[in-house]
């Protein structure tokens, strides 16, 4: 390792046990100690084994799973780095509850190891002073050490947490490490805020990935540790976010209304935007009089307007297109140009707006899932749609999946604040979907018709907040639930509102714009040909749009070139769904359509190999074009 390289990781360990104030705190330990008493704990006494079901743990973790895919990889990598025996890393949500941890053998035999698992709660008023539950409270890293913990029993442990910080300087979670070990507290502590800090940066670069992203530190070396400071700003040079580190570094300057880059640094955009786009590293002083180092985020910006300091009149304005090698999936768009189809969403539109359900039928892959996501778009401006698959309900699990842990009764009689988080309380002020509804329990249909019924009516003794709309789908059409014997009367009754049918692929009359949509989110770059598309036109599909999507994967993979071309789909009986065609000239004659499809199948089994098919039929090159030119 180089000499600047070793500088700094030394500074970005340096850096990371100076930013969040974090050493042990006497009075923060007397405090805590202070909270556990008039909570009634008692230090010779055992922490309350606070842990939450299962199934409240995996909703948990779904809400968090954007911040824990950033986790994870930090948490592997903490582990790998603390040095000995007896110890174990773990990621906590902002209740204190664990959501993921990795103990070695030896921490996991102990009880200490039995008690940190995930589900468990690790508040002061459960667990007494630790790290976690003391970092939440004060928003700060911590270190608590042997004696320092409430409970005797956690003596022997020395515990160090910090908290991982959002945007707009709220908590989204702790990571936390513990060992038996004494010493290099402070070197420890430096390496959990190290994962902290790359989590919060790796969150801010995905929550302004359509931003330009700018580093910079007042030293050059540490323009790629996590102490630097990170701005998001637009093409235009208008800041949009500002990590936790630049807050600290501009400290005196503004960044919490909409300022331009000018407001906060002593040159123009326009001056400096295109050195720091071809990766130059420059050194420029904010407002305050202040020099730092700046340089751009590698592949972050997507379209960056070339700004001269002298613009020129005769000029237009420049764009730079980047690689591909990072940009995000494409945004699907839903397509709804079929008449029928248009008429049925605007009636379920119309319905949702009367606090009435939908009821989706479709064959499968029809679209039911996108079409319950394209109704929440529409009518509540982009929020999402709590989805609930039927298939895993059972009479045995409905209650705490539904109503969370409190049951039934605890959703209807709690205030909105302590709601336990059952699927009905997290689908508050949003639309709740009902994937495959034919595979209810009657017990549970009859519950979900009391809760539609409760929402519709209005009743000052309900204390939750209304759900904003109900959606059901079913494989099932609508003639075929009411003569089902296992559907209950009053959940057919609750599903009386709007009827969307959902018709087969092959009958839609857009099915041209739905090919094109498909093949843009798949891959941009590729095309059909007409003959390709009237092919897939006319094949039968009774997996609808899920297998249309299937095919034109293969279709992209198997293309020579940019444009897909009929042949290919000949080529794969599997793919064409039918026999090869004659060409429409051939098809009127038996003699010249049997010539026409032994040249076709000769051209398709040889490789598409022209001079090798006309060799073998003893054909001229130019008959066998005239054939194979449409394909």
């Amino acid at each position: 390792m180089n000499n600047n390289a070793t500088l700094a990781k030394k500074g970005e360990i340096a850096s990371a046990t100076l930013l969040n104030d974090s050493t042990t705190d006497v009075s923060a330990i007397e405090n805590s100690w202070a909270r556990c008493r008039e909570v009634g704990l008692a230090p010779s006494g055992k922490p309350i084994d606070a842990v939450t079901s299962d199934i409240d743990l995996s909703i948990i973790q779904e809400k968090n799973q954007k911040i824990r895919q950033f986790v994870l990889p930090e948490l592997q990598l903490l582990y790998n780095q603390i040095a000995g025996t007896n110890f174990m890393v773990a990621y906590a949500d902002t209740s204190g509850v664990v959501l993921d941890a990795y103990l070695d053998e030896e921490f996991k035999r102990s009880d200490a190891g039995k008690a940190v698992i995930p589900g468990s709660i690790w508040t002061e008023d459960n667990r007494g002073t630790n790290a976690l539950g003391l970092c939440l409270f004060s928003g700060k890293s911590q270190i608590v050490a042997g004696k320092d913990h409430y409970f005797r029993k956690l003596g022997n442990l020395s515990c160090f947490a910090a908290p991982i910080y959002g945007q707009n300087d709220e908590i989204l979670g702790v990571i936390d490490a513990t060992s038996d070990a004494a010493s290099r507290q402070q070197h420890t502590l430096a390496l959990v805020k190290l994962a902290s800090k790359n989590v919060e940066n790796r969150l801010f670069i995905e929550q302004f990935s359509d931003s330009l992203i700018l580093v910079f530190h007042a030293r050059h070396e540490y323009l790629s540790t996590t102490s630097a400071a990170l701005l998001a700003v637009d093409e235009h040079g208008f800041i949009d976010g500002a990590n936790i580190n630049a807050k600290i570094m501009l400290n005196g300057l503004n960044l919490f209304n909409k300022q331009h880059f000018g407001d906060i640094f002593s040159v123009p955009f326009s001056a400096i935007i295109n050195r720091l786009n071809s990766g130059e590293i420059i050194r420029i002083q904010d407002a305050m009089g202040s020099a730092v180092f700046m340089s751009m985020k590698e592949n972050t910006a997507k379209k960056i307007v070339s700004l001269l300091t002298k613009p020129s009149l005769n000029k237009s304005v420049e764009i730079q297109e980047p690689p591909n090698i990072n940009k995000k999936p494409t945004k699907p768009n839903f397509i709804a140009e079929d008449p029928i189809l248009k008429r049925h969403l605007l009636s379920a539109e119309n319905a949702l707006t009367h606090g009435l359900p939908v009821f989706i039928e479709g064959k499968r892959g029809s679209g039911k899932r996108s079409t319950m996501s394209e109704l929440s778009r529409r009518f509540l401006n982009n929020k999402t749609c709590l989805e609930i698959d039927c298939n895993q309900i059972t009479s045995e699990n409905y209650e705490s999946i539904l109503f969370g842990s409190s049951g039934k009764i605890g959703y209807f009689e709690s205030e909105t604040q302590s709601h336990p988080m059952g699927k009905f309380s997290l689908a508050s002020g949003r639309l709740i979907s009902f994937l495959n509804i034919e595979e209810l329990p009657q017990i549970v249909q009859n519950e979900i018709a009391q809760v539609i019924e409760a929402h519709q009516e209005t009743d000052t003794r309900n204390k939750f907040v209304p759900i904003n709309g109900f959606l059901f789908s079913s494989k099932a059409s609508m003639q075929d639930l009411q003569v089902n014997e296992n559907i209950s009367d009053a959940f057919l009754e609750c599903l009386i509102g709007a009827q969307v049918q959902l018709p087969m692929l092959e009958d839609r009359t857009d099915f041209d714009k739905i090919v094109t949509e498909l093949l843009r989110q798949l891959s941009p770059s590729h095309s059909l040909s007409k003959a390709a598309m009237d092919s897939l036109k006319v094949r039968p599909w009774p997996g609808n749009i899920r297998q249309l999507k299937k095919v034109l994967r293969v279709l992209i993979a198997n293309a020579e070139g940019q444009v897909i071309r009929n042949a290919i789909i000949q080529t794969d009986q599997n793919l064409s769904g039918s026999e090869i065609m004659p060409c429409e000239c051939c098809s009127q004659s038996s003699v010249r359509k049997e010539s026409c499809l032994l040249v076709k199948k000769t051209w398709l089994e040889t490789g598409k190999n022209v001079s090798l098919v006309a060799r073998r039929l003893g054909l001229s090159r130019t008959t066998v074009y005239k054939h194979i030119k449409n394909m």
